[in-house]
Formats: C-alpha cells, sequence, structure tokens
C-alpha cells in the first residue's frame, strides 16, 4: 500500500513538472512568435518606405508592439501569463502592420514602372510634336486670318518695339519643359532615396540633457540618470537596440563582451530621431567605472541584430555608502 502511495505521488510530481515546463516553453514560444511577428512587419516597412509610401502611423504600431514585446520578455519569469497575453496583442499588431503595409506599398501609381513609363513617353512625344507641328500650324492659322490684308512699307529706320519671341522658340520652350518634367516623374527609379554617405548617430547627455554635464561620483546603491540621442541618416527605417552595459577601466569596448544591464529598441524613420531617458543604478564600489553605451541594428537580410560599430561612455567613480 505504501509502495503504491509513493509511486502515486511520484507520478504527480512529474506530471507537474512536466505541465510547467510546457507552459513555460509554450509561453517562450508565444514570445518568440510576437518578436518574428514584429521581424517581418519590419521588413515589410522598409519595402513600403523604399515604394514611397508615408510610414509614420505604421512605424508608431510597431513601436508599441516591440514595447509589448519587451513587457512580455521581462514578465516572463514572474509573471508567465500576462507575459503570454501582451506576447498574443504584439503578434496582432505587428502582423495588420504587415498587411497594411504592403497594401500601402502598392497604392503609389507613380512607383509602378509601367505606368511611370507610360507618363514619360507621353509627355516627351507630346513636347516633341509641338515643337514639330504647332509652328507650321500657327503660320498657316495666321496666314488664313491675314490672308486679305494689305502691307505697306514705311521709310525710315524702324523703332524695336520689345522683345518678339517667335512661334519655333515658344514651342522649343515647352518641349524643355516637357522633358524637365518627365525627367522628375521618372527620377526616384534612378535616383538615390538619400544624398551622401549614410550614417547613424549615438549621443550620451548628462541629467540635464547637455553634453558632458554627467556625474563623476555617486555612491553605490544610486541610480545614474542620463538621455540618449539617436539619429537614423540611413536613408530607410531602422530597427535600432541601444545596449546598456557596465565596464572598468580595463574592460575591453567596441563591443563589449558581457551581457546588458538594460536595452532599449525602437523603429526610427529615415531621417528621425529617439531621444529617451535611462536610469543607470551601480551597486558595487569602485573607482573608474564606465556606462557604456552601444548601438546595434536588425539586418532583416540576416535576420539577426549586429553591431553598429557606433558606442559612448560615461565614467564616475562610486563610492562605497557611509557606516
Amino acid at each position: 500500500m505504501r509502495t503504491a502511495v509513493k509511486l502515486m505521488a511520484l507520478f504527480l510530481l512529474v506530471a507537474v513538472l512536466l505541465s510547467a515546463t510546457a507552459i513555460v516553453h509554450a509561453q517562450n514560444t508565444t514570445v518568440d512568435s510576437a518578436q518574428n511577428a514584429v521581424n517581418e512587419a519590419y521588413a515589410a516597412l522598409v519595402k513600403a518606405d523604399n515604394a514611397g509610401a508615408d510610414i509614420t502611423v505604421f512605424s508608431e504600431q510597431l513601436n508599441f508592439a516591440l514595447n509589448l514585446t519587451s513587457q512580455a520578455q521581462s514578465l516572463l519569469s514572474t509573471d508567465p501569463q500576462e507575459a503570454q497575453n501582451l506576447s498574443s496583442q504584439a503578434q496582432i499588431i505587428a502582423q495588420n502592420v504587415t498587411d497594411h503595409a504592403s497594401t500601402a506599398r502598392s497604392e503609389d501609381p507613380l512607383k509602378q514602372p509601367l505606368i511611370v513609363a507610360v507618363i514619360v513617353a507621353a509627355l516627351i512625344t507630346s513636347g516633341v510634336l509641338v515643337y514639330h507641328f504647332i509652328p507650321n500650324a500657327i503660320w498657316k492659322v495666321w496666314l488664313r486670318l491675314r490672308k486679305n490684308y494689305h502691307v505697306k512699307t514705311r521709310n525710315g529706320t524702324t523703332q524695336n518695339n520689345g522683345l518678339v519671341i517667335t512661334a519655333e522658340q515658344l514651342c522649343a520652350v515647352i518641349l524643355g519643359a516637357t522633358i524637365v518634367v518627365a525627367f522628375f516623374v521618372a527620377s526616384p527609379f534612378f535616383l538615390p532615396n538619400g544624398s551622401g554617405e549614410p550614417f547613424s548617430e549615438l549621443g550620451i547627455l548628462g541629467p540635464n540633457m547637455n553634453l558632458g554635464d554627467y556625474p563623476s561620483n555617486i555612491v553605490a546603491g544610486d541610480s545614474v540618470d542620463l538621455y540618449v540621442y539617436v539619429g537614423n541618416q540611413m536613408g530607410k527605417p531602422m530597427y535600432y537596440t541601444v545596449m546598456v552595459k557596465l565596464g572598468d577601466n580595463g574592460t575591453a569596448v567596441d563591443p563589449v563582451a558581457v551581457d546588458p544591464v538594460q536595452q532599449f529598441v525602437s523603429i526610427v524613420p529615415r531621417n528621425g530621431t529617439w531621444f529617451f531617458p535611462v536610469n543607470v543604478p551601480l551597486t558595487e564600489a569602485g573607482l573608474n567605472q564606465r556606462i557604456i553605451f552601444e548601438l546595434w541594428i536588425y539586418n532583416e537580410t540576416l535576420n539577426q541584430n549586429q553591431y553598429h560599430d557606433r558606442w559612448g561612455q560615461v565614467w564616475l567613480n562610486v563610492t562605497a555608502p557611509a557606516t
């Protein structure tokens, strides 16, 4: 009897452990699915932007999905049910962005090559026809209207009454104008979206939002308030991650081979900026401590984050609290 009870208790314990493991795995899968949906939505966002669509609203929605995914990740161990709910919401929002971004990409008629080619051909053809046929037509009309007029000659010098533009010159101006318009219509297909070398900006500001206004000494257990600025001049929307890492005088940087203590993510439109506060707690005393900020980007081709060769740091001394 006792053996049967022990076996039953062991069976129940194993069943509970397996159920808990299955639940955790299912929740992790939900978070991963939400992250994959966000990654797919970002790829759709880039394509829509390249096609000339307005992605402002889509960027805001995707950033909201990113925020939900980050919250779900942080709640996995403490509130798995809420983590699953947040992941599900993020996945729905990201899928909605993917669908609408694809639709917006196809709604811009001037981005359809066949339509643009027809418009350019029609403009140039119209200009050529005007240049070749309109002057003769004008002269024929003029002769028809004034064929019964009598011409008298006048002795003496003639007086110039101002600038006179011939029909040929006027039609040449019209031809030139149609060529210029055709060039601007077709230019998005053979001119780059941006000019100059693409780059990203990473700046660290002090608690008063000024460069160089950094604390130099704090007490262990206190927090450091800073601000981070990111600028996107890459010529397309960027999926940025700012990682906050801790180090000291001997820490190798660019990048730092330690896990971040905090990280922040955002989709920043082309020529856009991202500005946010950071609160970093420091618990261990030490001289020449560093708070290091690294900029990472999501590569939609490789489907992974990669270091973007941008970093900044703040040096400070952390003293032990008074006893």
